[in-house]
Order: C-alpha cells, then structure tokens, then sequence
C-alpha cells in the first residue's frame, strides 16, 4: 500500500510518492484536476506513456483506493498538453520549487501557514492514517505508517499518538500457514490456474476448489478452524477479505473468495 506525502498548489493537493527507483511519482487524479482535464484516465491513456503510469492501493482519507500515478515525464506531458492557464504555474512551481527541495532535502516547506483547505485535508489524512495503522498488524508496514502519522501530526502542530494505541504487531505467522503457501507453489509448479482475479497486485483463490484441485493433483489440504484463523492472521502477504465476492477472470461469473495482497518482485 502507498502512503503518498500530501503537497498543495493553489489549495489544491497533489500527492507524491517516492518510487523505489528513488524517483518520484505523482498522483494522476490530482495533476489531471490541477490542469483541467476532466476525465483523468482517459488523460493519461491519451497522452502518457504506459511505462510510466503505475497503479498503487493509496490511503486517502476516504480508506483504501486504487490510484494512478505518473513519472515525472509523463507530468511533463500532461502540463504541455494542458489548456488551461494555470499550466505554466503550476511547471513553474513543480520544477523551481517543489522538485529542487524535495530532492536537496528530502521536504517541501510552505513559507506561509497552510490555508484551510490543506489543514482539513491533512486532519482527514491523520485520521485515515490513525484507522489503517490500528487494522495493519505487519510490523515494518505499522512503523512506516506510524511516521506518516507523525509527519502529518507534526505539520498540524498535534501530537503523535503511540504507536501501541493503535492496534497491534501480528504475531509470528504459525507453521500451518506454511502449509497454505506451500500448497499454492505446487499447484503454480504444475500450471493449475486458481487466481480469479485479473489484477496483477491480488490474490484471490474458493477453497472448495483449491481442495478439489489439489485432489486432483494428488495432494490434499484441510481447511479447518486453525488454518483458516492462520489465513485471516496473514500479513506476508496479507490477507484482505475473507470470503468476498470476486468476479471470476476463469469461470465469468461471480465467486466468494479469500484476497491477499500478492508479492510482485
């Protein structure tokens, strides 16, 4: 999941990540609004290269999102592309101060207070932050989160709630777990398609048949209680939905599936 760092231009936001490239991606929604294109995907399909347009579940203040973000090249492209008036303040501002200070000191700092606007969004922000980091159990992903509630907190001039008030580390996984994983790498060493989903970044396997499948492959797995609470406890990959409705990429129809996040290298 990203958590992209919330910068304002003319009380606009736009949100920017670091890639891990080093370089930095910006939120497609919000440069598309800024520039005054109304359509944002159908923008960045006209006009940006695919190589630099990437995908990524975001926290927004609305909860988790699917959002596209745009190398620096493809932002190029959309301010040259763009009508409005407010294209050239706004290269102005990504190229001469945004950009120079992120990149020298890692920040950007506005030299006046924040205007009302950028507040709320920042206090939406921290709430959102305060809500996933007490569902997120994954150690390294909870400290992560925790210093991008201890950014935003700062910059409202709040303090950082400790990060034990907020939910809990999972424990270690338990060995059943292993069993579930190992379970799936045999079936992928056989070719046997379970994934109903299309998305590259999901996982979403019916465990009626994942065991006929495995059956039929001559190994067998039983999805009891302790296992199941083991696949819910999931945090490498983590588990996102148990039994939730998938539109199923092999069958066309609808299935009840378990999601996990899937680790792409």
């Amino acid at each position: 999941m990203t958590i992209p760092v919330l910068f304002e231009f003319e009380a606009l936001p736009v949100r920017v990540m670091t890639g891990e490239d080093g370089e930095y991606w910006f939120c497609a929604k919000d440069v598309c609004a800024v520039l005054g294109y109304i359509n944002s995907r159908q923008s960045i399909a006209d006009h940006c290269r695919e190589k630099g347009v990437s995908k990524r579940y975001t926290l927004t203040d609305q909860g988790k999102q699917e959002l596209q973000f745009i190398d620096e090249g493809n932002l190029y492209r959309l301010i040259i592309r763009s009508k409005k008036e407010e294209a050239k303040r706004f290269e102005s501002w990504v190229c001469d101060e945004l950009l120079p200070a992120l990149r020298k000191t890692g920040s950007y700092q506005l030299e006046n207070r924040s205007t009302a606007a950028a507040r709320i969004a920042n206090h939406r922000l921290r709430l959102a932050l305060g809500k996933e980091l007490y569902h997120t159990r994954a150690p390294a992903l909870r400290m992560l989160i925790h210093q991008q509630l201890a950014d935003v907190s700062n910059a409202l001039g709040l303090p950082t709630p400790e990060i034990d008030s907020l939910g809990r580390t999972a424990p270690d996984a338990p060995d059943i777990l292993k069993s579930f994983w190992e379970a799936l790498a045999y079936l992928d060493g056989k070719g046997v398609d379970y994934n109903h989903t299309s998305r590259s970044n999901v996982l979403a396997v019916n465990l009626r048949e994942l065991t006929h499948l495995l059956r039929e492959n001559g190994q067998s797995l039983r999805f009891d209680t302790a296992l199941r609470e083991a696949m819910w406890q999931s945090h490498s990959p983590r588990c996102l939905h148990k039994n939730h409705a998938v539109h199923s990429r092999l069958t066309g129809n609808t299935i009840k599936c378990w999601v996990f996040e899937r680790l792409t290298e």
